[in-house]
């Protein structure tokens, strides 16, 4: 009988019954962790009172936020921008104003959305236009010249240029410029320059059917404080607010946010100072809902895995991150990798969403995917719910026929609040 030498260590093998309690020990400590973790998210932490402001703890680079920075530079004024460009002299006054929110030093960025959706819709009736705090001296230059070229910046000069101020008050303060220069429009959108936009889907689904052309020709918005975007719940800051992605505000909303700013001083962020100064003035809005399926987070993983943009058969439409699945998308977030951002335009092209071709053998998703399908299939979790699902339900009250959501956004005669339910 052979035996081996002794220089051979012989290791013991494990035997099917140890395999097995090692098994369902790992199991064991996952499930509790997921109970544990499901326990703590149930747990709803009172709400704050009618018209009474959350606790803002605004968090920037990992570092509370509770005032503004001293400006490092001199905010030497910038020449008088051109609300116009060199080809949109022949066109007539739009009613619309497209605004995207830049870093000065993404010159780059700017190049790609002028060059993609800014063109493919260059027909549609919106004036478009970057909007960057004061450069400082390094940048001035390059920012005059990109502005001369192009026409189609707004600086804001009396701002500096830093994290901290384009995350709170550089919205509201572009407001105020507005204002304060006479430059008015029906409708205001603001949007990162992370998003795909699809202005002619926007303009023909919501824009059109909200305006009317008033005994000089003038189109005139036919709906008043009103804000168009999608409504999201923050848990952590205990509010709901239109999420900061993309949203668009009627002008006497403009008008309104900008006075509140300058009674109530809100340094919080973009999006949620404008559900503060709401609560602050005890005032309330009309808000017309978006669907999961016109405003979402790109989520690659959602693809079919065939090097384009479109969705697996298997996706989640309304879901709050999914890829581009039917005809419905107009505003696609979380672009910031550039191949990522032109994979998405390759979906669209002057009429709106492509028709999606025939899918042929798609690659299986990500685990991540897989795993989230699975745990949705036995309802343990609410990662493929849209961002309105998870609005709580104690947030909501009828009044006057009309639903309320968080005492200052009335959506209508139903919860949802979509255009086609809005008694317009």
């Amino acid at each position: 009988m052979y035996s081996p030498p002794s220089y051979y260590i012989q290791v013991p093998r494990q035997t099917p019954n140890k395999r097995f309690r090692r098994v369902a020990l790992i199991t064991g400590l996952l499930a509790l962790l997921l109970i544990k973790l499901m326990f703590t998210l149930s747990q709803d932490r009172p709400h704050h009172a009618p018209f009474e402001t959350p606790a803002s703890d605004l968090i920037v680079h990992g570092e509370p936020v509770k005032f503004l920075p001293v400006p490092q530079y001199p905010l030497a004024p910038f020449p008088e921008s051109p609300m116009h460009s060199l080809l949109d002299e022949q066109k007539p006054p739009s009613p619309w104003l497209v605004t995207v929110i830049s870093p000065a030093t993404d010159a780059a960025r700017r190049m790609l959305i002028r060059s993609t959706w800014m063109h493919l819709y260059r027909d549609v009736p919106f004036d478009a236009r970057f909007v960057i705090s004061n450069p400082g001296p390094q940048w001035m230059e390059n920012i005059r010249i990109e502005n001369r070229t192009f026409g189609d910046m707004i600086v804001l000069d009396h701002i500096p240029e830093d994290d901290v101020t384009a995350n709170t008050i550089k919205t509201i303060e572009l407001y105020k410029w507005l204002i304060a220069r006479g430059h008015h429009y029906e409708f205001v959108s603001k949007m990162d320059t992370d998003l795909w936009f699809n202005a002619r889907g926007f303009w023909e689904r919501y824009l059109t059917p909200l305006l009317r052309d008033d005994d000089a020709g003038r189109p005139r918005a036919l709906v008043e404080r009103t804000i168009i975007g999608e409504l999201y719940f923050s848990k952590r800051h205990d509010l709901v607010f239109p999420h900061g992605a993309m949203y668009t505000a009627t002008w006497d909303m403009v008008e309104l946010l900008s006075k509140l700013q300058d009674e109530h001083n809100v340094i919080t962020g973009e999006d949620m100072a404008v559900a503060m100064l709401m609560l602050r003035g005890r005032e309330v809005a009309n808000m017309i809902n978006f669907k999961g399926t016109e405003k979402f987070d790109y989520d690659d993983g959602d693809s079919r895995g065939d090097g384009t943009a479109w969705a697996r058969r298997r996706t989640h439409p309304n879901a709050t991150q999914h890829a581009i699945a039917g005809q419905d998308a107009l505003a696609v977030h979380q672009l910031k990798d550039e191949k990522l951002f032109l994979k998405v335009a390759d979906c669209f092209d002057e009429r709106g969403v492509r028709q999606a071709p025939t899918s042929g053998p798609e690659r299986e998703p990500p685990f991540r995917v897989r795993w989230w399908d699975l745990m949705m299939r036995f309802k343990l979790v609410t990662t493929w719910s849209s961002r309105f699902d998870m609005i709580p339900d104690s947030l909501w009250k009828m009044d006057n026929g009309s639903w309320i959501c968080d005492d200052i956004w009335r959506l209508g005669r139903s919860r949802t609040g979509y255009l086609e339910e809005q008694s317009i």
